[in-house]
């Protein structure tokens, strides 16, 4: 067993360092986004950091709370204290998938403190390359 888990860890370093050399992909920073105040562009949300973490959480429309993504709410609840995050020049995000209004209710019964907004209208721009849908961790740098 412990030879197999060695040989697992090794290629999953081996992938890591195969992502880590793929090329950086451009986004429009004036793609939008909705949040509590309106629409507001994913260049805004770097609010002047140098990084962008984006959690992409899962939605599924008109379906009440138990019904949302479990894996996406006990990711989410880890979020809670970002000063660290926010001292490295970074600022983190959640973008969800789904219809701000809809999410944001979910997002206020549970408590979330963190900045939160809908990228429904803007997920093929968003999420270049990689499954809409799905969750996603996404860092966006400012060049």
């Amino acid at each position: 067993m412990r030879i197999r888990e060695k040989a697992h860890t090794r290629e999953g370093d081996a992938i890591a360092a195969a992502r880590r050399r793929l090329p950086m992909v451009e986004v429009d920073g004036a793609t939008p986004l909705i949040g509590e105040r309106g629409a507001v562009t994913r260049l805004d949300k770097f609010e002047g950091r140098r990084m962008l973490i984006a959690y992409y959480f899962m939605w599924y429309p008109g379906q009440p709370a138990p019904k949302q993504c479990e894996g996406c709410t006990w990711v989410t609840s880890q979020v809670r204290e970002l000063s660290y995050i926010l001292s490295r020049d970074v600022t983190y995000a959640t973008f969800c998938q789904g219809p701000y209004e809809e999410s944001a209710r979910y997002r206020n019964f549970m408590g979330w403190e963190m900045p939160w907004y809908s990228a429904q209208g803007s997920l093929d721009v968003l999420l270049i390359g990689r499954r809409v849908g799905m969750m996603h961790i996404v860092c966006y740098t400012r060049i």
